[in-house]
């Protein structure tokens, strides 16, 4: 387990993670296309076009405080994270 500064449990440890894959969902009717997203992960968010948000809802496991970065970074709150115990397809959906 790691440990910060203070010697509290790092709430983003992969180790503590429940069994499966991270999976996401943004919610498209709330998304104003921000973009903050897609500053905390690039990686897992981008633009199609002007404003159509493309993502991959089922993102790499080292991605994951990215992902939490960018849930957090939005303003409509928009993104919900979870879990999923299937393996994901391997390529991104382009859900706009």
């Amino acid at each position: 387990m790691l440990t910060g500064s203070a010697g509290s449990a790092d709430p983003t440890d992969l180790a503590e993670s429940p069994p499966g894959c991270l999976r996401l969902v943004v919610d498209l009717n709330r998304c104003q296309s921000y973009g903050q997203c897609v500053y905390a992960a690039p990686a897992v968010f981008r633009f199609h076009g002007e404003e159509a948000l493309e993502y991959d809802y089922a993102p790499a496991p080292a991605s994951r405080r990215d992902v939490e970065r960018a849930a957090a970074a939005c303003p409509v709150q928009a993104i919900t994270l979870g879990w999923a115990t299937e393996p994901a397809p391997l390529a991104p959906e382009r859900v706009r």
